[in-house]
């Protein structure tokens, strides 16, 4: 059995701070996605906080109680939490069963996201 392996690349954008996770977000790894996206929650201000999800081929409850968390960070403060998916990957399935579009916006590019949109 294969290990699995995430990578993780983190940059601004003119619509927030986007943290791009490429891989597997399991048990193993999500502690390396924790990292960054726990720093920019905790940065303070006033971005938005966006998870690329695009390019992740499978999330488990791990990841899923990691992207609950910072939401639960971010809301006194107002600031929005975005999820960028691929459609029909298993992310996005499982995000959208588990109506996780509830509490935090789920996007398909960076273009659908509002500058100013919060969940």
């Amino acid at each position: 059995m294969n290990a699995a392996q995430l990578t993780i690349n983190q940059r601004p954008t003119e619509k927030g701070t986007l943290i791009q996770a490429v891989g597997e977000v399991d048990l193993t790894t999500a502690p390396q996605l924790r990292i960054p996206l726990m720093d920019t929650v905790n940065s303070g201000g006033r971005d938005a906080v966006i998870v690329d999800l695009s390019q992740v081929d499978f999330i488990d409850s791990a990841g899923l109680a990691l992207l609950v968390e910072a939401r639960k960070r971010l809301a006194p403060e107002a600031r929005p939490l975005h999820i960028l998916l691929t459609a029909g990957r298993q992310p996005e399935r499982v995000l959208k069963l588990g109506r996780f579009d509830t509490i935090m916006n789920l996007a398909y590019s960076l273009d659908e996201i509002s500058v100013k949109e919060t969940v």
